[in-house]
């Protein structure tokens, strides 16, 4: 029994230490200032040496969220929120079309949690509810008040101890990555905010953390028991 609880042990170490390499590598290829597709190899490699193998769910949902954050990226671009330095085509660098996949399966590996029972009628209507203010709200204290007001309404459903772990580490992983991409010059925020992040930036990466959870956890991760 001591050497199944110490294997353990040691197993949840060691998927801590690659996380934290996975994350800081990343956060030092995003600063670097070098040319799009150069970064976007350099993501690559990054991540296949640290997610090594991948299964075929979690290719189909690093693809499917890429693709749907990338038309949010757009869009927000769009709409003024933020803006690039070095776009390539619909406003965004090369790079940054693959990058909200790997946040994901960063978050969905790193925390290996178990997954919730799934409740699609309640969660696919709040994820909508609170992706759509940053499609179609352009002043940041209003979309503040907005993704704020509609991720509490969503924890008031989902506030097991798992949910709040997801949404936290997810705050923690947004704060290193704005604030790493604002002050190496990669995109900015037009208003020019105190430290150079807007304060949405906490209520978008909390529901990420948790629509991860309740809604992409169930899709790539058998449910155990």
């Amino acid at each position: 029994m001591d050497s199944i609880v110490s294997g353990k042990g040691r197993a949840l170490t060691i998927g801590w230490i690659v996380a934290a390499v996975q994350l800081g590598a990343t956060l030092l290829i995003l600063a670097l200032d070098t040319a799009s597709v150069l970064k976007l190899l350099a993501f690559i490699a990054a991540w296949g040496l640290t997610f090594r193998r991948w299964s075929l769910r979690e290719w189909f949902c690093y693809l499917a969220v890429c693709s749907l954050f990338s038309v949010m990226d757009i869009l927000a671009v769009r709409q003024g929120l933020f803006v690039f330095s070095h776009p390539d085509f619909g406003g965004l660098p090369t790079w940054e079309y693959f990058m909200w996949g790997f946040y994901v399966l960063h978050l969905v590996r790193t925390l290996d949690g178990p997954a919730p029972l799934p409740r699609w009628r309640l969660v696919v209507p709040l994820a909508i509810l609170f992706a759509f203010p940053f499609a179609v709200v352009a002043q940041p204290l209003v979309l503040l008040a907005a993704s704020g007001a509609i991720l509490a309404i969503a924890l008031l459903f989902f506030h097991e101890a798992q949910d709040i772990r997801y949404a936290a580490y997810a705050m923690l992983l947004g704060a290193a990555v704005e604030y790493v991409g604002v002050w190496s010059g990669q995109w900015q925020y037009p208003r020019h905010p105190p430290g150079g992040v807007e304060l949405w930036f906490v209520t978008m990466w909390g529901g990420i953390g948790l629509f991860t959870r309740r809604l992409v956890l169930p899709l790539i991760v058998e449910r155990r028991g």
